[in-house]
């Protein structure tokens, strides 16, 4: 049974769940992070820090990374100071970075070599459900390492499901990250249009979240976001940005059309071009608000 995990990444996401891993029991090494302050908190929780990557590796059962991006991974796992440097033989990473399935599929591909098996493990749930331990998590990989890494799941997430091989979890969270931007493109353009109709926009989401186009984003992001002016990042446009690329490129290596992904990447590029990378991904809705002059904000009663 696992009982020593090393996690990377104690960033936005990777903090809450690391701490649900020190509230569950296990024995958790963190590694340096360029943020002190989740470091130092979770130090106070009980957990280690090792001065390097391998470090990490070299006293753990499971690795979990979680990091932002296909460059950021490799260097973790394969780079000098990294994973793979000093991984124990059988040890499994659990990498809950989205990053493009066919990256993923050529990594584990180059850890199996030295022994190490890597689960493709994208998480979704934004960073309250990675605080209270509900994200969604799909498991791509071999089916031993994922009963072997079971509990560790159980730990940071509420949905566990296996989908497959190596890279088949990645797909399946592109699939869902598509979703949720096209989602808020529409969220955006419809609540725009109907808030310069006069609207109150905490009256169109009443609405809405009791109709058919009830969905994440009309019912939990719209009160927690706009609806309050708040734009701090729960998942950074920057982030979705990424994402929506690495769909686009993973569609053209499929010979898939993907006419809306493209459409909605375009928008977020706009947006990020626009200096709103740094905050919550529903800042897309400033491309509506800055043009029309419409505030999506809540009506004082």
């Amino acid at each position: 049974m696992v009982q020593r995990v090393g996690f990377v990444g104690v960033g936005i996401m990777g903090e809450g769940m690391a701490a649900n891993l020190l509230k569950a029991g296990f024995q958790v090494t963190v590694a340096a992070h360029r943020n002190r302050e989740p470091v130092e908190r979770l130090l106070a929780a009980g957990a280690r820090e090792a001065d390097s990557i391998a470090a990490v590796a070299r006293d753990a059962e499971v690795v979990v990374t979680c990091v932002p991006n296909d460059a950021v991974v490799e260097e973790v796992l394969l780079g000098e100071g990294g994973v793979a440097e000093g991984a124990p033989q059988e040890l499994i990473v659990v990498d809950t970075s989205t990053i493009s399935p066919l990256t993923s599929q050529r990594l584990a591909g180059a850890l199996a070599e030295r022994g190490i098996t890597m689960l493709d493990a994208p998480i979704s749930g934004g960073q309250a459900g990675a605080a209270a331990g509900t994200l969604a998590i799909m498991v791509g990989g071999p089916r031993e390492a994922f009963e072997q890494v079971r509990a560790v799941l159980d730990a940071m997430g509420k949905s566990i499901t296996y989908v497959g091989d190596n890279g088949s979890a990645l797909a399946v969270k592109l699939v869902n990250n598509l979703i949720v931007a096209s989602t808020l493109v529409a969220v955006s353009e419809g609540f725009t249009m109907a808030a310069k109709a006069g609207v109150d926009p905490a009256v169109i989401q009443q609405v809405l979240a009791g109709a058919t186009a009830r969905s994440y984003v009309v019912q939990d992001k719209v009160p927690n976001s706009i609806l309050k002016g708040n734009l701090q990042p729960g998942f950074k446009l920057e982030l979705m940005h990424k994402d929506m690329g690495l769909a686009l490129d993973f569609g053209k290596a499929l010979k898939v059309p993907m006419f809306d992904t493209a459409l909605v990447h375009q928008l977020f590029t706009q947006a990020l071009g626009m200096g709103k990378g740094d905050l919550d991904c529903i800042a897309v809705s400033e491309l509506y608000t800055e043009a029309t002059g419409v505030s999506l904000k809540a009506r004082e009663a």
